[in-house]
């Protein structure tokens, strides 16, 4: 009886304590965290570390509860019923901004040293566009490998492109490794060893000229950590942290400055600031608000800033892009309109506050990330030279907004979208569609889309698309396949290039259909069972493991962003095999992205036949090509040394690459420099 009284007793003080946690959890309160908003509140951690770490049950059965007690789900969308729905107008049209514009600042002119490359994507503005013009059109023939330095320290896709610095070149290694180079012959001059982690600067890396004590540091991210380096010597900046490094907790993107501020988007998701100088953290910023139109929902599934960050940093405003809440494609148990998520948004560092925010895909249930970080440049328009973002998608579209307001610059259109067949969830009523920019790769799958390769091959795909949902938003269904231009379409991390002279962007894309399937029990009360890892994801594919769909399968495209249309487009790569029997132009999947320069150039490579290309920029002709010993993996970088140009690109593989055709991709760990033979 004694054991019994005491087993009783323990066991009640445990539930007591359990009670405390969550009520400790709800009323929690940490000042470094900014307001989010004024119908919202810093007190907001119900999926907090602390309780999902001591008690992972507790999750799950709170919101099984919640949904018993409660209808309060069934109010997000009172129009989730079928037939209401097909009662609202068919289309919204949305008028882009007419007038009121304000003097562009050219902002171009803000970045003139193109003898460096000091942040991935060229600078603080993102447009990857190199002045330099020693190497053009009248003598691209003459473009000849300069170096290649293997690092030998292991062999895995490398995604940053590299940066440059006073004759001296940076970029991390397979062997998750950062390596510093005498940027005109090769020669390595020092090598840093990250100690832990899995993949250093995986999304770029960062020069800082630091004025105040006369010295340049080197600044990247390894998985859940800060660094920052001594760029002549490559040692530990000690007074940063501690030993030159911050553990950040989660996985964050490319830093950058604003005045004395480290500011990094993280996948909390978060937007952190550090003290430059000590590395102390001065407070954070999470993308997971509420929504005005949820009440008082907690809605704190917002979009992650995976993609990168881009700055005014005059003004001390970031520019980020976001992608879709996780899980991606159920959205459950992450109802409402998931704010913040696969968005464009404007945030004033220095008043710690969103100025604005567009979304593209509302409760996103497709992975339709916006992966790239947004590009700031200035267009004309009414005639005026005006500032503006611009954000390349998944969709294809090319998003134009604004600087100042977020407003769109050309007009578009909501379309009624369709209702989900899953039990319990509820879909959007609206989604976008976009005529202005042209979209530059399809997004919505069409019966005309499948392949015409062989009657054979035809049939084959014909009956995978019979079995199958598709068509404009298409929710997915439970065991049942739904075919969108999602997991890998459009455009990817790698981005866009802006001529900022010739209002021209240069963006790469992929055109590549998958069936995805959400799997599990048609029970409401075990969505959350509904995740990602309850899904199949499979390539729509022909007989012989081709896309399923009419070329091209990747395209390069040129854009003109004063009236929105596409000045040309091409195919991007080919298929040996395909080649041989007469099909040249297909293009291929691709993970490269492009550098655009004032010589009327654009580089690109990442294509499966390993090619770098030069296009001519005012027609596409393709002028030059040259096999990389592995497929180049990131977007190439431009500088200059001693008055001579060069052209460097990693060429390690593609992660991505080898998920979708793992016999064709080799991963390596070659860097190769190109510059002109004299």
């Amino acid at each position: 009886m004694k054991i019994l009284k005491i087993f009783s007793i323990s066991f009640s003080i445990i539930i007591f304590i359990v009670f405390l946690g969550i009520l400790y959890d709800l009323s929690y309160y940490d000042s470094s965290y900014v307001n989010r908003s004024s119908i919202t509140f810093s007190k907001n951690n119900l999926n907090s570390k602390k309780i999902k770490r001591t008690f992972p049950i507790l999750e799950k059965y709170y919101y099984i509860f919640k949904r018993k007690l409660s209808n309060e789900q069934n109010e997000y969308w009172k129009v989730e019923d079928k037939s209401i729905r097909e009662q609202l107008p068919k289309v919204i049209k949305i008028e882009g901004k007419k007038k009121n514009f304000l003097v562009g600042t050219n902002l171009d002119k803000l970045e003139t040293n193109f003898s460096n490359w000091p942040r991935s994507h060229g600078g603080y503005s993102s447009m990857r566009f190199s002045s330099l013009r020693e190497i053009n059109k009248s003598n691209i023939h003459k473009l000849k490998v300069a170096w290649i330095y293997n690092s030998n320290d292991g062999k895995k896709s490398i995604q940053a492109n590299p940066v440059v610095n006073d004759g001296m070149i940076f970029f991390p290694t397979p062997g998750n490794s950062i390596v510093c180079l005498d940027a005109a012959t090769g020669k390595e001059i020092w090598k840093y060893k990250v100690s832990k982690g899995f993949w250093a600067a995986k999304r770029g890396l960062l020069i800082w000229n630091d004025l105040k004590n006369k010295n340049s540091k080197l600044i990247f991210t390894n998985d859940d950590q800060l660094f920052m380096l001594d760029v002549k010597t490559g040692k530990p900046i000690k007074t940063f942290g501690i030993n030159g490094k911050i553990k950040i907790g989660s996985s964050p993107t490319v830093p950058t400055i604003i005045d004395d501020q480290l500011v990094i988007g993280t996948t909390k998701p978060s937007i952190e600031v550090y003290d430059l100088y000590s590395g102390d953290l001065k407070w954070k910023f999470y993308l997971r608000n509420i929504d005005r139109d949820q009440l008082n929902h907690r809605d704190f599934h917002g979009g992650t800033p995976w993609g990168g960050i881009s700055a005014d940093i005059n003004n001390g405003i970031i520019y980020i892009t976001t992608g879709n809440s996780a899980p991606y494609f159920v959205g459950i148990t992450r109802p409402g309109k998931n704010l913040y998520s696969n968005s464009v948004i404007a945030f004033d560092v220095r008043k710690k506050e969103v100025l604005w925010y567009f979304q593209e895909t509302c409760h996103g249930l497709w992975n339709f990330d916006i992966g790239a970080p947004p590009i700031l440049t200035t267009i004309n328009k009414d005639d005026k030279r005006i500032d503006v973002v611009v954000a390349v998608t998944k969709l294809g579209n090319t998003i134009i907004l604004d600087k100042h307001s977020g407003e769109p610059i050309f007009d578009y259109e909501k379309k009624l979208a369709p209702t989900s067949k899953i039990p319990g969830e509820k879909t959007c009523e609206y989604q976008p569609s976009f005529k202005l920019p042209e979209p530059f790769s399809r997004n919505v799958f069409k019966i005309e889309d499948v392949t015409d390769k062989s009657i054979k091959d035809r049939e084959f795909v014909m009956s995978q698309v019979k079995e199958s949902n598709y068509g404009f938003f298409q929710p997915h269904e439970l065991n049942k396949f739904t075919i969108s231009y999602n997991i890998n379409g459009g455009a990817q991390w790698t981005g866009a290039s802006v001529d900022p002279y010739k209002n021209i962007l240069y963006v790469s894309a992929n055109e590549s259909a998958y069936k995805i399937m959400v799997t599990g029990s048609d029970d409401p009360n075990k969505v959350l069972d509904y995740k990602t890892n309850f899904m199949k994801a499979e390539r729509l594919i022909d007989l012989e493991g081709y896309p399923g769909i009419k070329p091209p399968w990747g395209t390069l495209t040129a854009l003109n962003l004063n009236n929105g249309k596409i000045i040309w487009q091409v195919p991007l790569g080919y298929f040996e095999e395909l080649k041989k029997r007469g099909m040249a132009d297909t293009g291929t999947a691709n993970f490269g992205g492009p550098t655009a320069t004032l010589g009327n150039l654009v580089f690109v490579g990442g294509t499966l036949d390993k090619l770098i290309r030069a296009f001519d920029s005012e027609t596409g002709e393709e002028l030059w090509s040259y096999k990389l010993p592995y497929i180049g993996s990131a977007p190439p970088t431009i500088y200059e040394v001693d008055g001579e140009q060069y052209i460097v690109i990693p060429a390690t593989g593609g992660s991505s690459l080898q998920r979708m055709y793992p016999d064709m991709v080799e991963h390596g760990d070659a860097y190769v420099a190109f510059k002109l033979e004299k």
